[in-house]
């Protein structure tokens, strides 16, 4: 697979678990148990349980990490490293949503004079 194809499938992994979601749980505005960014924790504690996977944790979704929304149920293993990033990036992507819709500030702030790039970083020429 090609740079180019890896990023369309992506962007298909991501709209399907999406439609997934919205549909296992209903449009947005219907939701009480979002307001106060438990997507946000959801994804948060996907990706620290895939983390603790990846660097040898025994048996990581077993038990939902500390920052899992309390009053929700159902945290589990999606199978695939590639799963579980997906899952966590859409139910990141829900929390974008809901903060958009509650018009938050979606400005993204350029780097500063104090925040140089670092110059030893690796860069890829096109």
């Amino acid at each position: 697979m090609d740079v180019f194809s890896a990023e369309l499938f992506t962007d298909e992994l991501i709209s399907a678990e999406l439609a997934k979601q919205n549909q296992s749980f209903g449009p947005m505005a219907n939701r009480t148990d979002i307001s106060n960014g438990e997507y946000q924790l959801a994804g948060m504690a996907q990706l620290d349980a895939l983390f603790d996977r990846q660097n040898g944790e025994p048996a990581p979704f077993d038990s939902p990490p500390e920052i899992f929304p309390s009053d929700w149920s159902g945290f589990r293993d999606y199978g695939s490293d590639v799963a579980n990033l997906v899952v966590a990036v859409a139910v990141l992507t829900q929390e974008i949503k809901r903060k958009l819709l509650a018009g938050e500030d979606y400005t993204r702030l350029a780097r500063t004079a104090q925040q140089p790039f670092a110059a030893n970083a690796p860069l890829v020429e096109a």
